[in-house]
C-alpha cells in the first residue's frame, strides 16, 4: 500500500502559536508601559501640588516681607513726629513737661514702648489681614487647574486666644514685647487635579531693642534759644550799623553798663579770635555779642580761614565782602549774617562737616550752583526790608540734610523762586524746612508723597520770635540740651519651610 506524506498542517500550527506568542508578549509590554505612563502622570501631578505650595510660600513670605518694610517706614516717620514734641516743649515758654534730664528721659522711653507696641500692632493687623483669605484659592496658571490656598495662620511663642489676636489685645501686644520676637505659621496647601500637598513655613520677626538712638555718634545737642521773644526784623539787620568798637563794648559789660544785644563795630587789623579771647576771660558769653566787621578775610581769618570757632559769636559783613562766600565751607559753631545778597556761581557744599551747629543768614541767596551736604546747619533767607521779590535760587541741586534748617519769611520771597524751590529740594533725616509768613500764606512740598513730606519736613513757626529762635538766631543767649535720634527699625525678617 502507498502512503501519501503531506506537511502543511503543521506548519499552519506553528505560525498560529507564534502569532498567539507575539500577542502575549506585545500585551505584556503594552500593559507595563501603560502602568508606567499612569505612575509617571501621578507623580507629576504629585510634583504639580508641591511645586503650587511652593509658590504659595513665597507669595505670603514675600507680602509679608514687603509689609514689614512699609511698617518699618510708618513706624520711623512717627518716632521722628513724636520727639518733634519734645523739641516743641524745649522752645516753648513753659517747658514744665521737659526742664529736667529726668523728665526727658521719662519722655523718651514713653515714645519708644508707644513705638514698639505700633509696630506690634501693625504687624498682628497684617496677620489677621492674612487670617481672613484662609480656603482662599490662588491660581498661578490660567491654563491648568493648580491652585494654592492658605490654611491656618498662628502664632507660636506667645500664648493666646482668638480673641486676643483678633482683637489685638494690649496683653497679646505687651507679651510679644516682652519676648523679642513674633513667630507666625502658616500652612499653604496646594493643589493640581486631584492630588494635594500641605507645606508649613514659620516666619519670625525681631522686635528692636529700642526704636531711639542712644548712642548717636555725632552727639549733637538741640539748640533751645532763651532770648528776646518778640524779636523783628530790624534786630538781625540793623538799619544804622553800631560805632563803638568791640574793647569799648566788653568794658560796659563788664561794668554792667551796656544793654543787651551787645553789638560793636570791628575795623583795622582787629581780629574776632583776640575779641572772643577777652570775651571769655572776662567770663562772658560770646553769644551775646554782634561784630560787625569791615573785612572777613582781614578782620576774622588768621593766617587762614580754616575751621574758625566762633564759640557762638555773631559775626555781620557786608553782602559785597567776597571773601565770605569763599570761607562758609569752614565756620565752626557761629552765626554769620550777611547784610544782603549773597551771589556766588560756586557751589556752596559741605557745610557744617565739622558737626558743630553754625547759622547763616541772608537777605537774598542766589547760587549758580550746588547746596549740598548740608549738615548742622541754619540757612536763614528773610528778604529785603520791603516787597516781595527777595531771590532764594539754587540753579543746580539743593540738599539739606541731619540737623539742619532752611528758615524763610515767605512773604518776602519772589513766588517762581518759592514754586520752585517746592519741587526741587531734598529734604532728608532731621533736616527741617521752617517758614513764617505774616499775611497768612503757605508753603508746601510738591511732586512724589508731597503731603506726607511736607507733614515731616515743613514747620511753620507761629510767629516771628519764634520764627528767628527755632532758626538758631540768639539775640541773647542759648542753651544746648541732648536729644535722642530715632533708629532704622531692622526688622530682621526671617522665614523657614518644612516639607
Amino acid at each position: 500500500m502507498k502512503y501519501v506524506k503531506n506537511d502543511k498542517a503543521y506548519a499552519l500550527v506553528i505560525v498560529l502559536l507564534l502569532v498567539v506568542l507575539i500577542l502575549g508578549i506585545s500585551a505584556t509590554f503594552m500593559s507595563g508601559t501603560l502602568s508606567n505612563a499612569k505612575q509617571e502622570k501621578t507623580v507629576d501631578i504629585s510634583n504639580q501640588s508641591v511645586a503650587a505650595a511652593e509658590m504659595g510660600i513665597l507669595y505670603y513670605s514675600t507680602d509679608f516681607e514687603r509689609s514689614l518694610d512699609l511698617i518699618k517706614q510708618q513706624v520711623l516717620n512717627q518716632t521722628r513726629l513724636e520727639l518733634d514734641k519734645i523739641v516743641a516743649c524745649l522752645y516753648a515758654t513753659n517747658k514744665e513737661a521737659c526742664d529736667t534730664s529726668a523728665e526727658r528721659k521719662a519722655w523718651e522711653q514713653k515714645i519708644d514702648l508707644q513705638m514698639k507696641q505700633l509696630y506690634v500692632n501693625k504687624v498682628l493687623t497684617k496677620v489677621n489681614e492674612l487670617i481672613k483669605i484662609n480656603g482662599t484659592q490662588t491660581m498661578p496658571f490660567t491654563s491648568t487647574s493648580t491652585n494654592y490656598a492658605p490654611q491656618k495662620w498662628n502664632l507660636l511663642n506667645v500664648t493666646h486666644t482668638a480673641s486676643d489676636l483678633e482683637n489685638i489685645s494690649s496683653i497679646l501686644v505687651d507679651k510679644i514685647i516682652h519676648n523679642g520676637k513674633l513667630e507666625v505659621k502658616v500652612e499653604v496647601k496646594g493643589a493640581a487635579v486631584s492630588s494635594t500637598k500641605t507645606l508649613n513655613s514659620l516666619f519670625t520677626v525681631n522686635i528692636p531693642d529700642s526704636f531711639l538712638n542712644k548712642g548717636e555718634v555725632y552727639n549733637v545737642g538741640q539748640e533751645i534759644i532763651a532770648g528776646k521773644e518778640d524779636a523783628k526784623y530790624v534786630d538781625i539787620f540793623k538799619s544804622v550799623p553800631p560805632t563803638l568798637s568791640c574793647d569799648a563794648l566788653l568794658e560796659k559789660v563788664k561794668a554792667n553798663t551796656a544793654i543787651a544785644p551787645f553789638e560793636c563795630k570791628m575795623t583795622g587789623d582787629e581780629k574776632l579770635a583776640t575779641f572772643i579771647a577777652k570775651v571769655t576771660a572776662a567770663q562772658k558769653n560770646p553769644m551775646d555779642f554782634w561784630v560787625h566787621v569791615d573785612d572777613f578775610q582781614k578782620n576774622v581769618c588768621s593766617s587762614n580761614c580754616n575751621s574758625i570757632d566762633f564759640l557762638g559769636t555773631n559775626v555781620v559783613v557786608k553782602a559785597t565782602d567776597t571773601g565770605v562766600s569763599s570761607n562758609m565751607n569752614n565756620l565752626v559753631n557761629g552765626n554769620l549774617i550777611i547784610n544782603g545778597t549773597l551771589t556766588t556761581g560756586q557751589n556752596m557744599n559741605n557745610l557744617g562737616k565739622n558737626m558743630s551747629k553754625q547759622t547763616i543768614v541772608l537777605k537774598e541767596l542766589y547760587i549758580g550752583g550746588n547746596i549740598k551736604n548740608l549738615y548742622y546747619t541754619n540757612l536763614m533767607v528773610l528778604g529785603n526790608d520791603s516787597g516781595n521779590d527777595a531771590r532764594l535760587h539754587v540753579v543746580g541741586q539743593f540738599q539739606i540734610d541731619n540737623y539742619t534748617h532752611l528758615c524763610m519769611d515767605i512773604d518776602k520771597i519772589r513766588q517762581s523762586d518759592l514754586d520752585r524751590l517746592a519741587s526741587t529740594i531734598e529734604v532728608t533725616n532731621s533736616g527741617r524746612i521752617i517758614y513764617y509768613s505774616f499775611t497768612g500764606k503757605t508753603f508746601s512740598l510738591t511732586g512724589v508723597d508731597a503731603a506726607n513730606r511736607t507733614a515731616l519736613y515743613v514747620k511753620k513757626a507761629a510767629n516771628y520770635g519764634e520764627f528767628i529762635n527755632n532758626c538758631g538766631i540768639a539775640i541773647k543767649s542759648t542753651q544746648t540740651v541732648p536729644i535722642s535720634s530715632p533708629v532704622v527699625i531692622d526688622t530682621d525678617f526671617d522665614f523657614e519651610v518644612d516639607y
